[in-house]
């Protein structure tokens, strides 16, 4: 049951993000031709209004087919994709991220409204010996509330201290037994994994709590959004810089297994799950990188500073495919990263 819920919450993002580009498509006056959530055979299709809606069988990505989108010289007509003013293909190209956004904050309006925000409590799980935690005194149990004198708000923000204090003192605040202990760790690089670490097992419990009225609930929904987003894009900096082990990366495996694993825990945790992926498909999408979005974009700045002059069909169509190449390698490797971690526990 829980792949039938992951795969209805990727199937549910894919729609939203071409429901992006299909409305921004017609919006502008340029013909759409197909509209898909899915790649390869068809399960259903259906032909209205001169569009063939399709759902297709794999479930990881989808499309909208636009006319003349990939041959410029097809048709003269205005509604030719290509034919339209820059601005009105910026807008289709980026239109899909805006709906993943939007989705992900209406998402979290609605989670926050009905069942609360989610807080997080740090535990630790396990202690290894003759490591930095056990040497400091760190206990299996020990609920991490301070680090560096400052109420820990997520914990995100005490990976953060951990990777900011190689070799170097930090101070850290637990609850043991109801009462409070300081401690002080020094986290020291670890050869494998090329980052610092203090050899604990840290284990994420979350409860949700109403920030307050529905006014309340909905603007820190706005801005859990927004903070969402910046971690995002913080984590693809670190990857490309080489501050998180491409160890760390999940796959559609791993996606479906935490979004499974989520909808098991309730129906709280399953909505914030997608409202996190849905901006993570948001984020990466827009990254700069051939046959993303972001990619189609970049050649659409370059036109539009160009005053009109477009890079080449074929040139541009190359460096896309190379793209597309790119990422189906790096899908199948994570993949068979995913499920050889899968099998090997």
């Amino acid at each position: 049951m829980n792949i039938v819920m992951a795969l209805l919450a990727l199937g549910f993002l894919i729609f939203i993000h071409e429901l992006g580009h299909f409305w921004a498509a017609r919006a502008t006056g340029v013909r759409v031709d197909e509209f898909a959530v899915g790649f390869g055979p068809s399960i259903i299709k259906h032909q209205r209004n001169g569009v063939l809606y399709r759902l297709n069988w794999i479930p990881l990505g989808g499309y909208v087919k636009m006319y003349g989108e990939d041959n410029p010289e097809a048709a003269a007509a205005p509604d030719n994709f290509n034919n339209r003013p820059v601005g009105a293909r910026i807008l289709v190209i980026v239109a899909g991220v805006i709906m993943n956004i939007v989705g992900a904050f209406l998402i979290l309006a609605l989670l926050f409204n009905l069942y609360g925000a989610p807080t997080s409590e740090l535990f630790i799980s396990n202690v290894q010996p003759d490591r930095p935690g056990a040497v400091a005194g760190l206990q299996a149990g020990d609920q991490i509330k301070w680090v560096e004198g400052a109420e820990l708000k997520s914990p995100v923000d005490f990976n953060t201290a951990v990777q900011n204090h190689s070799d170097k003192p930090l101070s850290i605040g637990v609850l043991r037994d109801g009462a409070r202990v300081d401690l002080t760790v020094t986290p020291q690089m670890n050869v494998e994994e090329n980052r610092p670490m203090i050899g604990v097992g840290l284990q994420q419990k979350t409860s949700f709590v109403k920030p307050g009225n529905f006014v309340d609930n909905t603007a820190y929904a706005f801005k859990n959004t927004g903070e969402l987003t910046a971690m995002t894009f913080d984590g693809f900096k670190k990857l490309v810089t080489g501050a998180v082990s491409f160890k760390e990366i999940g796959g559609p495996v791993e996606i479906i297994r935490i979004t499974g694993q989520a909808s098991d825990n309730g129906v709280p945790h399953y909505m914030y799950i997608v409202a996190l992926l849905s901006v993570n498909l948001a984020v990466l999408n827009i990254l700069p990188f051939p046959a993303l979005d972001g990619g189609r974009l970049v050649f659409l700045l370059i036109e539009w500073v160009r005053r009109g002059k477009r890079i080449p069909v074929e040139r541009e169509a190359s460096i896309n495919f190379i793209g597309i190449l790119f990422l189906l390698t790096l899908m199948v490797v994570v993949t068979f990263k995913d499920v050889f971690h899968i099998f090997s526990k």
